[in-house]
């Protein structure tokens, strides 16, 4: 299947919104100018194969320039030579150094004075003759009106998509706003702290757990890390939504208004995808006009249109970045997840956190142990501080915040360090509470 047909089924196939679809690349239009663009270029003596060979013999350069207002001003510019025919007409300009056009302009008078270089269609000389009036290093205009044509629709085409996407962009960082307050209200911690029939807490920080390991739309591992495609951030949400349906967590929620907020979280999951299959569909679509530009008229314009187009967001960014970062800052960081408050050591919750004169952070039974073990260094930047480390080190600040958003968490953590404790203290003497009490008949 051809890539204009296949393009074309491809936005029908998704049901993108109308507007969108108003703005994709214009495909079989810039495909009809390209035709008109190699006729040109073939009528003036510039087929193809003749114009590879003067870029490779460096007697030809095709520059796509950007001028002050920002528009493409392309030109085809080439070197005379002995075996290269000079298309000359009252358009012609020749440039003594490249970038500094010096125009043969046609005369009206009947008679040219001595000396004179102006030329006309009727008065022009052979080749021979023309060749010797143009010195080493002299390059010449070839007059052309489709690629100025072409390159001017496409980049219409490429900053109305740059519009397109940056208003999408807004309209979903303003729905992330919503989304990140509609989550605030039900998954903050109730009080007190051991009653939880009026939070979701912990079914909020189950999924948003479940959001960070699927990583949809980006992913920090070091082989395949980095931006995700869409084909590959589809099956990632898919995964999501299948987990937290085996684990009947949107089933679980305490409160109407999570199950509301959850399936607004979906939603604007699935509006990113759908702008990320969008941005790739018709960045495949420029990437194969130009490479269908080249192909058709040997300009290599493949490398230099990126640069020049540099400004356009649509073609050098991908939208998921932006809306990853505002989602992580405004939603995910709403709910604090435990491994943000592990001991390094024991790999439990930091319970009762002390805070090193370093500014580290170990749970106090690992650094009872420590200090036992007459150790001296942190751990983590080797400062001589563990000696030193007394109960004035506990961060009272941080024991109210893990109470509060993680209650269970930290009464598991005291049950264990009681248990280790009574443990050491009565050594063989020691029974495990989940054994039934002895009975002294």
């Amino acid at each position: 299947m051809k890539f204009g047909h296949a393009f074309k089924e491809a936005l029908e196939a998704e049901t993108y919104p109308r507007h969108w679809v108003d703005k994709a690349v214009p495909y079989r239009q810039l495909k009809k100018i390209l035709g008109k663009v190699r006729e040109e270029l073939i009528k003036n003596g510039y087929d193809p194969d003749t114009l590879q060979k003067l870029v490779a013999e460096r007697n030809a350069e095709y520059r796509l320039e950007s001028d002050d207002s920002h528009h493409l001003r392309p030109k085809l510019v080439v070197r005379p030579t002995t075996t290269t025919a000079l298309p000359l007409d009252h358009n012609t300009e020749v440039d003594p150094l490249p970038g500094s056009p010096v125009s043969l302009s046609p005369t009206s008078s009947t008679s040219t004075e001595p000396g004179s270089s102006a030329l006309t269609h009727d008065s022009a000389p052979p080749y021979s003759q023309r060749q010797q009036q143009t010195s080493d290093g002299e390059w010449v205009d070839v007059p052309l009106d489709a690629d100025a044509r072409f390159f001017s629709v496409l980049q219409q085409d490429v900053n109305e998509l740059d519009t397109l996407q940056d208003k999408e962009r807004v309209a979903m960082i303003e729905n992330i706003h919503v989304i990140g307050n509609e989550i605030a209200q039900v998954a903050r911690p109730r009080r007190p702290v051991i009653d939880f029939s009026r939070s979701d807490l912990y079914r909020w920080r189950e999924i948003l757990d479940l959001y960070l390991s699927a990583e949809v739309f980006f992913s920090t591992n070091e082989v395949s890390g980095g931006a995700r495609s869409s084909d590959r951030a589809r099956k990632q949400l898919v995964w999501f939504q299948e987990e937290v349906g085996k684990r009947q967590l949107s089933q679980k929620f305490k409160i109407k208004s999570s199950a509301v907020a959850f399936q607004h979280f979906l939603s604007l999951n699935a509006t990113l995808l759908q702008n990320l299959q969008f941005q790739e569909l018709n960045q495949t679509a420029i990437t194969k006009i130009i490479k269908k530009f080249d192909k058709r008229t040997s300009l290599g314009v493949k490398k230099t249109f990126p640069k020049v187009m540099n400004s356009a967001h649509f073609i050098s960014e991908t939208i998921s970045k932006d809306i990853c970062a505002q989602l992580s800052r405004d939603v995910i960081s709403l709910v604090p997840q435990v491994v943000d408050y592990t001991c390094i050591v024991c790999l439990s919750i930091c319970w009762l956190p002390i805070r090193l004169d370093c500014d580290h952070l170990f749970c106090i039974r690992c650094m009872i142990k420590m200090q036992n073990r007459q150790k001296r260094f942190c751990p983590l930047c080797r400062a001589d501080v563990i000696q030193r480390a007394n109960e004035t080190h506990i961060d009272m600040e941080l024991v109210r915040y893990l109470e509060r958003w993680f209650p269970k968490e930290t009464k598991e953590k005291q049950r264990n360090n009681e248990d280790e404790r009574r443990k050491e203290l009565l050594g063989d003497l020691y029974v495990e509470s989940a054994q039934p009490p002895c009975i002294v008949m």
